[in-house]
C-alpha cells in the first residue's frame, strides 16, 4: 500500500507514517527557504497536517514529495506575504562530506566556495531561489518543481537557466573579481 493510500485509509497512523517518511526532508526544505529552525518546524508540521487533511486532492500519478513541496511552498509564501518579507538568509552550513583531503588549504578553499555559493543564492529573487533550492538542494526534477511551485515545466527551465547565469556572474565577480 502506498503512503497516500495509507493516509486515506487511516489518517491517524498515516500521518505518523508521513512524518516518519518525510518529516526530516520537509524540515530541511523549509529550513533552506526560511533559515529559521522554529519556522521550519512549523512549516513542516503545517504541511503534514494539510497533506493529511487534503489527501483526496493528491493525484496518484504525480510525485508525492513534489505535492508535499507544493503545500510547503504555499505556506511559506503565505507567511512571506503576511510579514511583507522578501529576504532569505542562508545561515546553515552546507553539509560536509568526508573526502579524505588532508591539505588544509583545500579545505579552506572549499569552505570559502561554500560561503560564496550561499551568498550568491541569497542574492537571487525569491522565484529563482525557490527553484534553485528545490532543484539543487532537494534534487527534485523539473516536473516536480513545476508541480511544487504551481507553474509550467518551461517556466522552471527558464528560472533555473536564469538562476545559473546569475549565479555564474555573481560567483565570477566574488571568487575571481
Amino acid at each position: 500500500m502506498e503512503l497516500w493510500e495509507h493516509i486515506r485509509y487511516d489518517p491517524v497512523h498515516g500521518a505518523k507514517a508521513l512524518m516518519d517518511g518525510y518529516g526530516v526532508r520537509l524540515f530541511k526544505t523549509a529550513y533552506r527557504l526560511c533559515s529559521n529552525a522554529a519556522t521550519a518546524e512549523d512549516l513542516a508540521a503545517r504541511t503534514i497536517a494539510q497533506a493529511v487533511h487534503r489527501i483526496d486532492q493528491y493525484v496518484a500519478d504525480t510525485s508525492f514529495f513534489g505535492w508535499l513541496c507544493a503545500i510547503l511552498v504555499n505556506f511559506y509564501r503565505m507567511d512571506l506575504r503576511r510579514k511583507g518579507a522578501n529576504v532569505l538568509l542562508f545561515t546553515d552550513e552546507l553539509p560536509e562530506k568526508e573526502d579524505g583531503r588532508a591539505d588544509p588549504a583545500e579545505v579552506l578553499e572549499a569552505e570559502t566556495d561554500a560561503k560564496a555559493i550561499r551568498a550568491a543564492v541569497e542574492q537571487l529573487s525569491p522565484a529563482l531561489r525557490e527553484a534553485v533550492i528545490l532543484r539543487y538542494f532537494n534534487e527534485l526534477t523539473e516536473a516536480e518543481i513545476a508541480q511544487a511551485l504551481g507553474t509550467s515545466v518551461g517556466a522552471v527551465k527558464v528560472r533555473l537557466h536564469v538562476a545559473r547565469r546569475k549565479l555564474k556572474e555573481i560567483l565570477s565577480l566574488t571568487l575571481y573579481g
